[in-house]
């Protein structure tokens, strides 16, 4: 007599809603514990992490099913992408997926599509840094059904597919206030209202609105417009530090401009912040090597990167999406580079 084992079957991956079940809370509750955002006591929140574990969430039942998630970004020139890709991939990793990346000129219909056939690499969902406003691969990803978030966009109206960004506006806002406190009026500003119209835009718009709610005007000869490169910091920083009566502090757009105004500024044997305060935007690693280290707005890449990939994850568990748009709060980080002026 012969004995016949049963066919195994493959375990079927634990919803959201599975994982909400076993909680006892609601599916956005999981949401939010998964997208590490914050009102979510720390009881509720230990139960959904115990729910995960039980379930075993954060594990694919089939290593054939890697579950790949692609980034697409512009240029991998930048600290700021490069950090946040460190982010994504973290992220990522603690939800078992793989993350694959590419650069917006090769995210074609063709190579999607492609990526979306089974096979142990399928496509699940893409996320776009920084996609400007009337992107076409927005259009193409709902063309093709595929589940997409866009990172720090260029303005989230009308993006039709969930975002999440730093908050722009109050992070600069904050910095020249903080040059304002220190006494500083000749404040200079070197931002990027072209290249990066929504970024730059708000942050041109808080530096107006700072300087005139301290009854100071905004003198055309101490703006400037860059690409947020060191580049164009030390290029604009010289013709602003080159003015017969130069500012005494300069808030630049991103952190690689206020490197190159420091660098335009030693060039001049001008000393910071003796000579001149400098306020950056990122704080990316090098914001705290600099000398002296670099006041600047932490924008918080790791959490981004986070919030992005669970809000992906929820669309690819769902099947649905939405056009959320999420804006998380950014922090200014005072170090060597700010003083009172002379």
């Amino acid at each position: 007599m012969s004995s016949r084992t049963a066919p195994l079957t493959a375990t079927p991956r634990p919803k959201i809603a599975d994982v909400a079940a076993a909680a006892g809370v609601s599916v956005p509750t999981v949401s939010k514990v998964l997208n590490g955002r914050s009102h979510v006591s720390e009881a509720t929140r230990a139960r959904v992490q115990q729910a995960l574990e039980e379930l075993d969430y954060t594990k694919r039942n089939s290593p054939s099913e890697p579950g790949l998630l692609q980034l697409v970004v512009n240029n991998f020139d930048s600290p700021w992408v490069l950090e946040t890709m460190e982010g994504v991939e973290a992220a990522a990793a603690r939800l078992g997926h793989t993350v694959a990346y590419t650069r917006a000129v090769n995210a074609t219909a063709e190579n999607w599509q492609k990526l979306r056939e089974p096979s142990s690499n399928r496509l699940d969902g893409v996320m776009l840094l920084a996609p400007r406003q009337g992107s076409p691969l927005v259009e193409l990803a709902r063309t093709l059904n595929i589940p997409a978030v866009a990172i720090d966009p260029e303005g989230s109206q009308g993006l039709q597919i969930p975002s999440v960004s730093p908050a722009s506006f109050s992070g600069a806002l904050r910095a020249v206030s903080h040059l304002l406190e220190l006494g500083h009026e000749r404040i200079g500003i070197i931002t990027g209202r072209v290249h990066s119209p929504g970024h730059g835009r708000a942050r041109y718009a808080a530096y107006a609105a700072a300087l005139h709610e301290a009854g100071l005007p905004v003198l055309p000869e101490f703006v400037r417009d860059g690409d947020f490169s060191i580049e164009s910091g030390s290029r604009l920083g010289g013709e602003l530090l080159d003015l017969p009566e130069r500012p005494t502090a300069i808030f630049t757009g991103s952190d690689l401009q206020a490197l190159g105004v420091m660098n335009a500024a030693a060039q001049r044997s001008l000393k910071i912040p003796g000579d001149l305060s400098v306020v950056g935007f990122d704080d990316i690693a090098q914001a705290a090597l600099t000398s002296p280290p670099l006041t600047t707005v932490r924008q918080p890449l790791a959490q981004l990167a986070s919030m992005a990939v669970g809000m992906l994850t929820e669309q690819i568990e769902q099947g649905k999406g939405s056009t959320a748009a999420l804006e998380v709060a950014t922090e200014l980080v005072v170090r060597g580079s700010t003083a009172p002026p002379r």
